[in-house]
């Protein structure tokens, strides 16, 4: 692959050749011009297209017969892009120059420009070329001199004959974290092993920080780990079997349930976020995953403080930057208002606090809790997180009049008059009655009624008088009347009716009295 083209200018390469084309003349590049703008260099050109600046800050050192090594620098608060640059020699004359049409790179008021090339002559000998005096300089490294390196690839890595490219720890890992047969005199750290053919594990010593041990590890079939503290010789309570076997690291009895058991934490990669494998997950994701996740989230509980991780929910004005979560849960709760609309009945809400450091939750105390309405029609006109006072459902009452007592109402008729009734007895007609008084008939006597005998005393002896048969006796009226009745007054009263209280000084339903609590982080 060929590498950045260097253009020498013509004027540039006059300057260079002696005057019997038999060398190179010395000269000395002073200054270096930086360009602003896309150009296309052309050996014709005489001075820089574009040319924003000249810098004075290089350095540079002969790093073959043919080969300049060039190192720029701007350090300054200037800001613009660079598209190319150009080499000024001590006459004024424009040596060589290199542009594209895309940026190099871009320069801020607060970075620092640092920029390396090679140029490569093939008819000019470059050492006779000297650049600036300053001291600072990155040539291509080598086993002797410090300097900019090419990183290689994977596949030259694996190759292994590249001599000049560095390989970086990752393309080193995958290169040799596979090798089989090597023997290693240090520690040695093994992520995964192949069943795959006989296995066997040799002698490995390992030199501990604080005391010395010797690591015996024999078959791979059922190894086992013995460990040798100050000269004696004891078998550790660690065992490994990859086939069925189980694993026990640490001063532990075998449980007989878990393959891996450990007598101690034990320290893993985190998961990426996210991650819903069967990998293990870590505090770190745990909390990153769940615990973040949970903030903002109410729980009630039957406590007097709240647990760690949570604050009561008391209205309490707080810092934004103690409770940074809190904070960017709150703002995106869409439950979020002024502090002033908070204290107007608005105590289910988040407030913004004094609008720049602080914030407030919510007031739960002595409150319960009612399901935002969200539009269904049961609960209208209500705001997420305002607060409702007590009602009453219109309802009735019954009511009873009490007794007065007993009393009496005194009544009366008024008088007609004297007055007669006239006419005799009628019906029956003309009759007569027989008296017989022991044997004397006595005709039309009025001594009984006939068929009857009266007894009474007397030379006579008894006396009676015959029937007649049955007849009527009239009495002739006297005339139409009236009687007036009058009722007296029993006196002014009236009757009490009394409507007793009932309740309390609030509706309530039954309730339990709970801690309402927040997760803040």
């Amino acid at each position: 692959m060929a590498g950045t083209i260097i253009t020498i200018t013509d004027i540039g390469r006059a300057a260079l050749v002696s005057q019997g084309n038999d060398g190179t003349n010395a000269h000395k590049v002073i200054e270096i011009g930086l360009a602003s703008a896309p150009f296309t260099a052309d050996k014709a050109m005489k001075a820089l297209p574009g040319e924003r600046k000249r810098i004075k800050t290089f350095a540079s050192e002969n790093v073959a017969p043919d080969t300049i090594h060039v190192t720029l620098k701007d350090d300054t608060a200037d800001q613009f892009t660079l598209y190319g640059f150009g080499l000024y020699l001590e006459n004024g004359v424009l040596l060589a120059a290199y542009g594209q049409a895309t940026p190099i790179m871009e320069k801020s008021p607060d970075a620092l420009l640092l920029l390396s090339a090679d140029v490569q002559f093939t008819t000019i000998d470059a050492t006779q070329l000297v650049f600036g005096d300053s001291s600072f300089t990155n040539p291509p490294a080598t086993t002797q001199r410090q300097g900019v390196i090419q990183l290689a690839t994977q596949a030259e890595v694996d190759a292994g004959t590249d001599a000049a490219k560095a390989l970086t720890p990752k393309t080193a890992a995958s290169r040799y974290a596979s090798l089989t047969g090597a023997q290693f005199a240090g520690p040695v750290k093994a992520t995964d092993f192949s069943t795959d053919g006989p296995a066997v594990v040799g002698m490995a010593k390992i030199q501990s920080a604080t005391r010395a041990s010797i690591l015996s590890v024999t078959n791979f079939d059922g190894l086992s780990i013995e460990a040798m503290d100050s000269g004696n010789l004891a078998k550790k309570n660690v065992g490994l079997a990859p086939w069925g076997g189980k694993v026990l690291v640490g001063t532990v009895n075998d449980d007989g349930i878990g393959l891996v058991q450990v007598a101690g934490l034990i320290t893993a990669q985190t998961p990426p976020a996210g991650d819903a494998s069967k990998r293990v997950p870590t505090t770190e994701w745990v909390i990153a995953a769940i615990a973040s996740a949970a903030v903002g989230s109410i729980v009630f509980e039957a406590r007097t403080t709240a647990r760690a991780g949570f604050l009561k929910l008391n209205g309490a004005l707080l810092k934004r930057t103690d409770y940074p979560a809190l904070w960017a849960y709150a703002q995106a709760s869409g439950a979020i208002v002024a502090d002033a609309s908070w204290s107007a009945n608005n105590f289910g809400c988040f407030s913004t606090g004094d609008g720049a450091t602080t914030f407030r939750i919510p007031e739960m105390r002595g409150e319960s809790i009612r399901c935002w309405d969200d539009g269904r029609g049961v609960d209208t006109g209500r705001a997420i997180g305002s607060w409702q006072d007590s009602q009453n459902r219109s309802h009735a009452h019954g009511a009873s009049a009490a007794a007065v007592g007993d009393h009496a109402h005194s009544a009366w008729t008024d008088a007609q008059g004297f007055h007669n009734h006239g006419g005799g007895t009628t019906g029956g007609g003309a009759h007569n009655h027989s008296t017989n008084m022991k044997g004397i008939t006595n005709q039309g006597s009025d001594f009984g009624r006939e068929g009857q005998e009266v007894a009474r005393s007397g030379p006579g002896g008894w006396l009676g008088t015959d029937v007649q048969g049955d007849h009527n006796h009239g009495i002739y009226g006297e005339g139409s009347h009236g009687h007036n009745v009058g009722i007296g007054a029993a006196g002014n009263h009236s009757h009490g009716i009394t409507i007793n209280a009932d309740g309390g000084n609030e509706v309530r339903v039954r309730s339990v009295a709970m801690l309402a609590m927040i997760r803040a982080y």
